[in-house]
């Protein structure tokens, strides 16, 4: 599944595979990053469930999109202090995404044009 998350609208709903959940109990929507390998939970609630699918309501931190965190994710859902009742991958999209960490290079000496040398060029 993909998720954009911007910073107007942190609240996203998730339809899952499971029947008929208990709105009584307290659920747990994990993600951890395939490049960290971190876990972060995300706060969720169980909005409805009936004979086919179950609806989830996932409410994003303030500033989830200003850490830069768009990738793919590991997901689960789980029972809270329980077993996991369903799992798999999620690609999320942040607007605005926020910075990306890379550093300029600039090669020694300074005055380099990265211009090639072609000494040889077939004709076909």
């Amino acid at each position: 599944m993909t998720i954009v998350v911007t910073e107007a609208d942190l609240e996203v709903h998730l339809f899952l595979n499971q029947s008929n959940l208990d709105g009584d109990l307290l659920y747990e929507w994990t993600i951890t990053s395939q490049y960290s390998h971190q876990p972060e939970l995300i706060p969720s609630a169980l909005i409805s469930s009936n004979d086919r699918w179950s609806m989830v309501q996932v409410l994003f931190p303030t500033g989830f999109g200003d850490n830069h965190k768009n990738g793919i994710y590991n997901w689960s859902y789980k029972v809270t202090g329980g077993s996991v009742i369903e799992e798999g991958l999620v690609k999320i999209i942040c607007e605005p995404g926020g910075e990306t960490g890379i550093v300029d290079y600039t090669s020694t000496p300074a005055i380099e044009d990265r211009e090639a040398d072609v000494y040889y060029r077939p004709n076909y």
